[in-house]
């Protein structure tokens, strides 16, 4: 029995023949493939941004913790990319689990969302500090002095309308559910006093870049974000009737697509060559834009975490200053984007739970913990 590393996607145990022995996916070139059936058995190969090198095995605890995780859960399947520096250190697909597999990222829209938004505020189409009544003056009251910032910032004041187990509709178009909320929609605080995370607000900006933009807010991503990234299997509505899709939590994507994403953030708006978002406003997402913000509404991880949030993205740590450090931007389901910016090191962890009971934490699987298990391996790479 030999052991095969490939693109880093972690060890499988192969026999004479070169033939996996789990039900871990590779994707590998055909170059690289005839170089594993050739020598599968001679030891270890790694190819770490297109250049051979030896195994180094230090993501061996991570892929354990991973694939104990996902079975505890009872899912069908895991993945996890890890990418430090320009090159792609790790990426690993368990059961089910491939390059192709398209799940619901629930939040992790979020900072998809607020990508597309920067490139208006680049183009001068938007204005952070614009209050909402700029664009759209059926917003009256303290309902038209929120600004952009505060919108997708969740200070506000605005709440999600309804309950837990209501509908999204996606039949009316974005104008008309600004139209309902602007009629209907309940300010539980003056904006930018009170930090409450959800949709309503978010999507309020999405009727707005329609109709600073005059087109769609699916066209808008995919012009923007979705064909500069590289990322043809994510998109925030599969069906044209989807006139109304949810900015905050509606999009779906693969591991391979949101690496792109996340790789154009970790290179400050490039993507392999092509300029996506200025960096400033890069910076301008990661910097903390809930402040002195009174938490009322976040999760329970959050809330106990007094996390504070920037534009499409959590502050999961920052420095005594309040410089960020780490960014993320997880999904109830369970999917997990995140990028530590000292470390120059983006991660993204794909997986999918039915319901809104994201694996915060059980017996044997935290997101917390792989984070921190990553982490450690990644900095005995050399």
């Amino acid at each position: 029995m030999g052991t095969v590393e490939a693109f880093g996607v972690g060890s499988i145990h192969t026999n004479s023949l070169g033939q996996s022995m789990d039900n871990v996916t590779l994707r590998l070139s055909k170059m690289t493939r005839r170089a594993v059936l050739a020598g599968a058995t001679a030891g270890s190969l790694s190819t770490f941004g297109g250049e051979a090198q030896a195994s180094t095995g230090k993501f061996d605890g991570v892929s354990a913790y991973l694939d104990a995780g996902y079975r505890s859960l009872g899912l069908p399947g895991a993945s996890l990319l890890i990418w430090r520096r320009g090159k792609t250190l790790y990426e690993r697909y368990f059961g089910d689990y491939t390059a192709d597999t398209v799940v619901p990222i629930a939040s992790s829209s979020k900072w998809l969302a607020a990508a597309v938004l920067m490139t208006l505020v680049d183009d001068g189409l938007i204005g952070l500090d614009k209050p909402l009544s700029t664009y759209l003056p059926q917003f009256v009251g303290k309902k038209g002095e929120m600004t952009i910032r505060q919108m997708f910032a969740h200070t506000s004041g605005l709440v999600d309308p309804g309950g837990e187990g209501d509908q999204w509709d996606y039949a009316i178009t974005m104008a008309q559910y600004a139209d309902r909320i602007a009629r209907d929609g309940v300010l539980r605080a003056d904006p930018g006093v009170e930090f409450r995370y959800g949709s309503v607000s978010m999507q309020l900006v999405g009727a707005v870049a329609e109709q600073v933009t005059g087109k769609s807010w699916n066209d808008l991503f995919l012009e923007r974000i979705a064909k500069p990234c590289d990322m043809p299997n994510t998109a925030f509505a599969k069906v044209a009737a989807n006139r109304n899709p949810m900015l905050a939590g509606g999009a779906s994507s693969s591991l391979p697509d949101y690496s792109h994403f996340m790789e154009m953030i970790a290179r400050r708006g490039m993507f392999r060559g092509r300029r996506v978002i200025s960096e400033a406003s890069v910076r301008e997402m990661q910097r903390d834009q809930s402040g002195a913000a009174l938490m009322k509404g976040a999760s329970n991880d959050r809330m106990g975490r007094a996390s504070h949030y920037g534009l499409g993205e959590w502050l999961d740590v920052q420095d005594k200053d309040g410089r960020p450090i780490q960014v993320s931007s997880p999904g109830a389901f369970g999917f997990r984007p995140w990028l530590h910016l000292d470390r120059e090191l983006f991660g993204v962890f794909m997986m999918r739970r039915t319901g809104r009971a994201a694996p915060y934490a059980n017996n044997t699987f935290d997101p917390w913990k792989l984070i921190d298990l990553v982490h450690e391996a990644a900095d005995r790479v050399r």
